[in-house]
């Protein structure tokens, strides 16, 4: 009797944002902290420009470095998963969609940093 081997995924959305966060990651190396800038961190932006709201909500992927990406990721996957299976993955998807649109605002407004001094830095 041959059995299949099955691979199911208990947290999709927690896995792919574990992934998409590595691959933001890497591209911020790969760019030299370019991709970061313009669109995965907050910075007192014009509010004329659509790439502002776009980053009130992606700003949750990027990174500094390794060390910061193994900080948090160590968290989400460890608790991640359990709570994506007790409430869902539409509520862990909103969860995550809310924290990061109040943390951006709350950044935009409290930290009025502008990019060009962060880079004269």
């Amino acid at each position: 009797m041959k059995r299949k081997i099955k691979i199911s995924f208990n947290s999709p959305v927690v896995l792919y944002f574990a992934a998409i966060s590595f691959v933001v990651l890497i591209l911020n190396y790969l760019t030299a902290g370019h991709s970061n800038k313009l669109l995965f961190m907050t910075w007192h932006s014009t509010l004329r420009s659509p790439l502002t709201y776009i980053r009130f909500f992606t700003h949750v992927l990027g990174h500094s470095g390794f060390e910061h990406f193994i900080g948090n990721m160590a968290y989400i996957l460890l608790l991640g998963p359990i709570l994506e299976e007790k409430y869902g993955s539409k509520v862990i998807l909103g969860v995550i969609a809310i924290t990061g649109l109040i943390t951006g605002l709350l950044n935009y407004i409290l930290f009025p940093i502008r990019l060009c001094a962060v880079q004269a830095e």
